[in-house]
């Protein structure tokens, strides 16, 4: 299913059912993608306006970068279900020789690799806007730093919702070298994401006390 050109409800409501995908993957991708969007409008508030003028090419590499991101993001949505799917597929593969099994768990293993690839994207893409946004609580129009404070949030809900996936996938990954490198890589990013919140939200909370 494309969800591009479909209702956003229509995306909801396959979630929400009791089917396998879109699943925790694919709505993380999503997340982060929301997450870009209100990064985005604070950016766009702060474009062009005079008050601004000294931050006016940061904010245009801002723009820039969260679009490509956000485009990005929900490609992985829909690549995520895709790859679910090859897992799957691996998984029902028969295993009723040594040679099956053989080729079975080779195929359950590069389906597996897979998914850890695009979820680690998703990680990283999130960590992306995240840090964006941290940057946008000090120099974008205060009027929209609730909003940064939003993407921000949605930012870090998305990093560690493919942190959890990236663990369901390594559940059943048989290499265990490559397995600890993404646990502890993965680890760091969320820990970056988490101190990078708090500064954010510090800054945004300061800003609507005022």
């Amino acid at each position: 299913m494309n969800y591009r050109q479909e209702p956003l409800t229509r995306y909801l409501d396959d979630a929400a059912a009791a089917r396998p995908t879109p699943g925790g993957g694919s709505v993380a991708a999503m997340a982060a993608a929301l997450a870009s969007t209100m990064a985005s409008m604070a950016a766009g508030f702060t474009a062009g306006k005079e008050k601004f003028k000294a931050v006016q090419p940061e904010i245009e590499t801002a723009l820039g970068t969260l679009g490509k991101a956000r485009q990005l993001l929900v490609d992985l949505a829909h690549e995520d279900m895709d790859a679910y799917e090859a897992i799957m597929a691996a998984y029902r593969m028969p295993k009723n020789t040594e040679a099956e099994k053989a080729a079975r768990a080779e195929a359950v293993r590069g389906a597996t690799k897979e998914s850890l690839r695009l979820v680690g994207r998703v990680l990283e893409a999130a960590r992306q806007v995240l840090e964006i946004s941290r940057r946008l609580a000090d120099i974008a129009n205060p009027n929209l730093v609730s909003d940064v404070g939003v993407a921000a949030e949605l930012a870090l809900g998305a990093v560690r919702a493919a942190r959890i996936n990236i663990e369901v996938n390594l559940s059943g990954y048989a290499d265990a070298a490559d397995a600890a490198a993404i646990r502890k890589s993965s680890d760091e990013t969320v820990a970056l994401a988490e101190r990078m919140v708090q500064e954010t939200r510090a800054v945004v909370m300061k800003q609507l006390a005022k």
